[in-house]
């Protein structure tokens, strides 16, 4: 949907600031990412700015459609055996790393195993895998122990870690390790040479990229790089971005705030418009290695008391994006459930923390990103909750670079440990158990950040995996969320749209759960 325009006097004083726009190269798209990661190996982090930039840089052997059905990328054509065992993957002929190098099926093979190493379902494929090899250089074969009607969707996976494919002698470095070099197949490729960490990232067309004949759809279909070159740019602030793109610095915002909205008026050259239907969730998750969230009751006491539509009050900056979604695979997602869904009782949350004899003398370091306005408005609200159940409050805040490694850390809390923090992911990703990475449940340190271990959801996880057929699947994956509610393994909070800002002379912006930004133009 398109935001609406609306002209106020703070607009008015804002550009009558920011007049003067620079001349700007046309070849050139000047974006700004929410917060630009100082991480570039996509399968090494689930950060938004890495993984969107890891559809410019890589390619995928297959991607989803609008209507989550994956479609071949990479891959020319495939076969599976009449058992369901055995797949045969041919790669398009032609495709070329940007080093001048042919793409093999053994680059492949072990981008694969690499990537399967870091991602929840790719995790879950390998448990199904027997063997995975080239058997020439165009052509791989995937062999299963038991059927597994997910292998495709898997390979298609939109969200991150994304199944990227990379050079051999690349994808052999260890997941526990980043990769050195960032070379792909993709429509852009990386320049080293102009790289600023936390500044800049700059990316140029590769000549040699051959886009599929399909249209775009998500990340499906053809890729096509229009510009010559496409730039990340870190800045510090939403403010600091809106005038920017105002002044013409910038061509495209990834996310919006709504209190900014409306220096987006038809006289500033530059519109908003929400380019995810399904947007985000909100994420509040507990640390289950370290007291007081090691105990089941302590995090029960908090679901019961947790008021989504506070949340979904301040998620967004504006309620009109946000609803008080509880689902834990996403509203109006195929496994959208009200199933083991807890309903709000403070009162009762009380009488679980005096059970539970919680030591209230003691204050949560809750982590809190400042530099992302939805991430520390769901703190805001959380600490203001922990202070009415009686706990102390002890809210620490970074940047959301530094929280990405700070929420690694595994030690008690007086040795730069954590108790809470949130973060949001896209509701896609977050659509079914197997991609969904915060309900994996197997502790430290295969579990993602927050280390639950429930042996139980993953025995419904693997029942998921191996579901003979859809209304089978949806079945369990409503049991695997009222399992999840009733071990708080992560809590929803929200699901909310976010608008993204891009001058009114650029064309061909995709829709998608993702930042794409190839097929874009300028006129």
């Amino acid at each position: 949907m398109t935001i609406r325009r609306s002209w106020s006097l703070v607009a008015i004083a804002a550009a009558s600031l920011l007049a003067g726009t620079p001349s700007q190269a046309q070849s050139v798209l000047r974006v700004a990412p929410e917060t630009l990661s100082r991480i570039l190996d996509p399968h090494f982090t689930t950060s938004f700015t890495t993984r969107d930039l890891g559809y410019l840089i890589y390619d995928t052997l297959f991607a989803v459609d609008d209507k989550f059905e994956p479609k071949p990328q990479m891959v020319e054509s495939y076969t599976v055996s009449p058992d369901k065992l055995t797949y045969t993957f041919v790669l398009r002929p032609g495709l070329k790393w940007h080093d001048g190098q042919p793409v093999t099926a053994a680059d492949c093979v072990a981008s694969i195993r690499r990537w399967a190493s870091r991602d929840s379902m790719g995790q879950m494929l390998t448990r199904f895998l027997d063997s995975l090899e080239a058997t020439d250089a165009g052509t791989f074969k995937l062999v299963l122990k038991e059927p597994y009607g997910m292998v495709l969707d898997s390979l298609a996976k939109v969200g991150a870690p994304v199944p990227f494919m990379m050079p051999e002698r690349i994808a052999k470095t260890p997941g526990s390790e980043q990769v050195k070099e960032i070379v792909g197949s993709g429509p852009y490729k990386f320049r080293a040479d102009l790289h600023e960490p936390g500044v800049k990232i700059v990316l140029e067309k590769f000549a040699d990229y051959k886009p599929r004949g399909e249209p775009p759809n998500w990340a499906s279909g053809a890729k096509i790089a229009k510009l010559d070159r496409v730039e990340m740019l870190g800045m510090p602030d939403a403010q600091t971005q809106v005038s920017a793109l105002l002044r013409g610095e910038v061509d495209y915002l990834e996310r919006v705030p709504a209190d900014l909205l409306p220096l987006l008026d038809a006289k500033s050259d530059a519109k908003a418009e929400v380019v995810s239907k399904f947007g985000f969730q909100a994420i509040m998750r507990m640390n289950h290695l370290q007291p007081p969230f090691d105990n089941i009751k302590v995090r029960q006491a908090v679901a019961h008391a947790i008021d989504r539509s506070m949340y979904a009050a301040v998620v967004a900056g504006d309620p009109s994006f946000a609803t008080d979604c509880a689902a834990i695979f996403g509203c109006g997602m195929p496994y959208d459930s009200k199933n083991g869904i807890p309903s709000r009782n403070v009162a009762a949350a009380k009488a679980m923390l005096k059970e539970a004899g919680v030591d209230m003398s003691k204050p949560l370091v809750m982590l809190h990103v400042a530099n992302a306005p939805g991430i520390a408005a769901l703190g805001n609200v959380t600490r203001q909750l922990l202070v009415d159940l009686g706990f102390k409050v002890e809210m620490q805040a970074m940047d959301f670079q530094t929280f990405a490694t700070r929420r690694l850390n595994t030690k008690s809390v007086s040795e730069g440990g954590w108790n809470l923090a949130h973060t949001t992911n896209s509701v896609p990703d977050q659509g079914n158990p197997l991609s969904n990475p915060f309900l994996v449940a197997v502790g430290h340190p295969a579990s993602a950040w927050g280390w639950p271990n429930d042996p139980r959801t993953e025995e419904l996880r693997l029942t998921f995996a191996k579901a003979p057929d859809e209304a089978a699947r949806k079945a369990v994956a409503a049991e695997i969320q009222a399992r999840a509610y009733e071990q708080v393994l992560y809590l929803p909070l929200a699901q909310f749209t976010t608008p993204s800002a891009w001058r009114d002379n650029l064309q061909g912006v995709l829709k998608s759960p993702v930042m794409l930004l190839y097929n874009i133009d300028k006129k």
